[in-house]
């Protein structure tokens, strides 16, 4: 009599998803494994910061065994299926791959959806790279969730929100900004969204320069880049706004430029600007102001020289391909 049969893929697979689990049991995160219709993700993370949930998720793909772990010196190289590598690229949450070594017992880690959304011309590698320096055995719950964004469990009130944001000043003379300015300034979209770009932080520090009458001309350095960069931190760590921060990072890391994006402000952001346009009711008299806290329309900027034939001919690009495909149909049909 034949019982049913057991392979040992099955074991090593389970050492993998258990050393996981066990390992973020550890620093604190929550753990659920995918229990049916696993296309791709073996379980969710739960971020827990001082007992607390804050709704911060990432997905979690574990891949156990020696046949996954090719060595390139300081890193492995793991080659995901081309199924995979699309369903990872857009998956709405930070995809954390897990590398175990069943043999050492040590798990490795890496965000794949964060490698595969640079840019292909600016990746060093065909591979996602997994640095054995990650390991998950020696790694905090900060650093785990890099790519999820900073979380802060003291989600200030709005007065004691608004006083930081207008103490949060660059600390440059020739770079006049705080987050408030920032903030106000970059209101779009009915006040949904938020806009914030390099271009906004210059340009407004050239205005409140020229109000100023100030002896300084702009000076923006890395320490200014670092003000910028904790001003958007800023919103995610108190809730205003919903930023992709993996996306962010390329750009921060990978392309070590600052950032741009419009993103959509949480109900908690919008009722800030409620918050401070009620403030400014107090301390302004006159009913005819345009609020502080305002949309500011947004449109693309055609003037460059470079436009002068770059419209034309996407135009152009339009009818010749319209013109190759009805050609190609043609031949199609009378094969």
């Amino acid at each position: 009599m034949m019982f049913p049969k057991v392979s040992d893929n099955y074991f090593t697979e389970r050492q993998g998803v258990l050393a996981v689990s066990m390992h973020l049991n550890n620093i604190g995160f929550i753990f659920r494994e995918t229990p049916n219709a696993d296309v791709g993700i073996d379980g969710q993370i739960e971020y827990v910061s001082n007992g607390e949930a804050p709704g911060r998720l990432a997905a979690a793909q574990i891949k156990s065994g020696a046949s996954y772990l090719r060595d390139k010196g300081d890193h492995w190289a793991f080659y995901p299926d081309p199924k995979h590598k699309v369903y990872w690229e857009c998956f709405p949450l930070p995809v954390y791959l897990f590398l175990h070594d069943p043999q050492s017992g040590l798990t490795y880690y890496t965000d794949a959806r964060y490698y595969l959304n640079i840019p292909e011309r600016d990746r060093e590698y065909t591979y996602i790279p997994v640095l054995k320096a990650n390991r998950l055995d020696m790694v905090s719950s900060e650093e785990l969730m890099t790519s999820v964004g900073p979380v802060s469990s003291n989600l200030l009130e709005y007065p004691e929100l608004l006083k930081t944001m207008v103490r949060g000043h660059s600390g440059n003379a020739s770079f006049p900004l705080t987050y408030l300015d920032l903030f106000c300034n970059g209101l779009t979209n009915l006040c949904r969204h938020i806009y914030f770009g390099m271009s906004l932080a210059t340009d407004l520090a050239d205005i409140y320069l020229e109000i100023d009458q100030s002896e300084f001309g702009l000076g923006v350095g890395s320490y200014e880049h670092d003000f910028l960069h904790s001003y958007t931190r800023f919103l995610i760590s108190q809730n205003l706004a919903r930023i992709d921060y993996s996306d962010y990072l390329i750009d921060w890391f990978e392309r070590e430029m600052q950032p741009q994006y419009i993103a959509p402000l949480t109900s908690r952001g919008r009722g800030l600007v409620e918050y401070i346009r009620q403030v400014e009711q107090k301390l302004f008299e006159t009913s005819d102001l345009v609020s502080v806290a305002c949309e500011r329309p947004m449109r693309m900027l055609f003037g460059l020289p470079s436009d002068i034939v770059r419209i034309p001919n996407i135009k152009e690009f339009g009818k010749r391909v319209l013109l190759i495909s009805d050609t190609e149909d043609e031949e199609h049909q009378n094969k």
